[in-house]
């Protein structure tokens, strides 16, 4: 087994962090607050599913587009119920998978959102976790850094509205 490289620990240092800052976040909101509406008119539960698909989706990325593998098969990666996607059908634009997934929340308790968050940022971390060095320095590393900037913009949202 390699060690784990100098971007991978930083970065999962990180990721640590905002597990724990969303941790605080969630426990300030309490049970009422997952209906809290927020921007865009999304409910503090949907935005938490938006970020699960999105971390998720870390998997197939990586593996498959950025490192050439093969498909991973949906089941292995996808926490929600029905992708909604035909199968060789294009990629839908991201507003159609946030849609999907407001859509999914909406019909799960609150719990359910949590455990696969929870699940998915483990996936996250999985992944982050086998980052080379050198991969961290290109396409892989930009990819997964954008990522943790989108999920750090929403719980600095969620902090703002934790403390109002």
């Amino acid at each position: 087994m390699r060690s784990q490289s100098k971007w991978a620990s930083e970065k999962l240092k990180l990721l640590e962090s905002s597990r724990e800052r969303l941790a605080r976040v969630i426990n300030r909101l309490g049970t009422e607050g997952f209906d809290r509406r927020i921007r865009d008119g999304w409910t503090v539960k949907e935005m938490l599913a938006h970020l699960a698909f999105w971390e998720e989706t870390s998997l197939p990325v990586i593996q498959g587009m950025f490192r050439g593998g093969p498909e991973i098969p949906v089941e292995e990666w996808y926490g929600g119920t029905d992708l909604e996607i035909a199968p060789d059908a294009p990629w839908p634009d991201a507003d159609t998978h946030n849609e999907r997934e407001a859509r999914w929340a909406r019909s799960h308790t609150h719990t359910e959102v949590l455990d696969r968050l929870q699940n998915a940022r483990q996936l996250l971390m999985n992944v982050t976790a086998s980052v080379t060095d050198e991969e961290g320095d290109g396409q892989i590393g930009q990819h997964l850094t954008e990522m943790f900037h989108h999920t750090d913009s929403h719980l600095a949202e969620l902090e703002s509205i934790a403390v109002s």
